[in-house]
């Protein structure tokens, strides 16, 4: 198993990411289309499709990197980039859990007049792109740590 790990997490963080960019590039563009009440009656049907692949790539990821970087204890530089990629990871779940996650289910529920709506989308867009920027840096020490690893196991 401890061999598989750091396959799940780098394939998983880089699953997340391009479904985050997937996100970027299609669904909030399609969003910010739209009139503010169309834009939370679309959301509404879109954001349960994109929980699925959301959860299915972030979530090994994270449980993989947790077990790497906490657990492994032969080769301690390889486990500081799997700790890096883990805070990382744990920002984004942070960040989904406090101000993502809330801000859907309100969308859902149509809490938003039109111009908070609008107001709330934008900010939404900003943050999501935050998102990927933090999973760019989950993936690169995740490669990093992966790379340490052969390099350690070639001595």
């Amino acid at each position: 198993m401890k061999k598989i790990l750091p396959y799940i997490a780098i394939i998983g963080t880089a699953a997340f990411l391009g479904n985050m960019i997937n996100i970027g590039l299609s669904y909030a563009v399609h969003w910010q289309s739209l009139e503010p009440v169309a834009f939370m009656e679309s959301f509404k049907i879109d954001f349960p499709l994109l929980l699925g692949p959301t959860a299915a790539t972030l979530l090994p990821a994270f449980i993989a990197t947790i077990l790497l970087a906490f657990f492994d204890k032969q080769n301690q530089q390889a486990r500081r980039y799997w700790r890096y990629a883990f805070v990382a990871l744990l920002l984004i779940n942070i960040q989904t859990a406090a101000y993502h996650l809330p801000m859907n289910l309100d969308f859902m529920d149509l809490k938003y007049t039109s111009a908070e709506a609008t107001s709330k989308l934008q900010g939404w867009v900003f943050f999501h792109w935050v998102r990927v920027g933090v999973a760019v840096v989950a993936a690169i020490f995740g490669i990093k740590a992966f790379k340490q690893s052969l390099l350690s196991a070639a001595d």
